[in-house]
């Protein structure tokens, strides 16, 4: 049998961090924290679950999953975020892998949870990734602000069928506070890539990325909720633009 390390990132994380280390509890040997400098009871509800708690310095989002995902024991890890919660088919099928791999890496698909959610919805937002792999055959890279896992090209992949549950919202202060914040790392790593942005997308992309949130991503599907979901993930493609043409505005030669 492997044993697993599971691996996250906090930043004053009290209302949502119990509940996912409660199930992550169930798959892990050992569970590692992350933390930039919480000043609420992050770290007494970690250390509850006896994880290791390391203080690391934001840089951003992937530095500091990196820097997560070394501090771990275990070659096999699972990488999670502080409002991801391991559903029971999920737990399941992890303690089946751990016996005896069948795979080097396995994507997990993560579901959006909003307000008054017991379960996932038929049409929930859901997206797909790497989150459990053998760092011999796959890696948590520190690339800016793309927290993803890259693998090596004969790394065998697998998809489970157990889902994680996403519980993203806590308030409006909460997700617009953290979308600002992820914009100003966004516009660093534009610059950084000399990536550039027309006016035209500047003035559409906010009713362009609502209709894309509304409809195709079926925010419409979830009543009141679901407008101000989608009217604040357009407002934030619209801020990363907009920030990038006050970085040229500010720095004119």
């Amino acid at each position: 049998m492997v044993k697993l390390s599971v691996y996250l990132v906090t930043l004053n994380e009290e209302l949502r961090l119990e509940k996912t280390l409660k199930a992550a509890a169930k798959v892990a040997d050992e569970i590692v924290v992350v933390d930039s400098g919480s000043t609420d009871k992050t770290k007494q509800i970690a250390e509850k679950f006896k994880a290791k708690f390391v203080f690391h310095k934001w840089k951003n989002i992937s530095s500091q999953k990196h820097f997560a995902q070394n501090k771990c024991a275990n070659d096999w890890v699972l990488s999670l975020d502080a409002d991801e919660v391991l559903s029971d088919e999920l737990i399941a099928e992890i303690r089946q892998i751990k016996k005896k791999p069948a795979a080097d890496a396995y994507k997990i698909k993560i579901c959006d949870m909003l307000p008054g959610d017991t379960k996932p919805r038929i049409f929930a937002k859901t997206y797909n990734q790497v989150r459990l792999y053998n760092r011999t055959k796959a890696n948590m890279p520190d690339d800016l602000t793309h927290d993803r896992v890259v693998w090596d090209t004969d790394c065998r992949i697998e998809q489970l069928k157990g889902k994680v549950h996403h519980y993203s919202y806590v308030s409006l202060t909460q997700l617009w506070y953290k979308l600002n914040m992820y914009t100003d790392e966004l516009v660093k790593t534009a610059l950084e890539k000399n990536k550039k942005y027309s006016r035209l997308r500047l003035y559409t992309e906010m009713p362009r990325q609502f209709l894309i949130y509304y409809f195709k991503r079926r925010y419409c599907l979830y009543g009141t909720c679901g407008f101000w979901m989608a009217t604040s993930y357009a407002y934030f493609r619209f801020l990363k633009i907009a920030k990038w043409f006050e970085y040229q505005a500010l720095h004119k030669k």
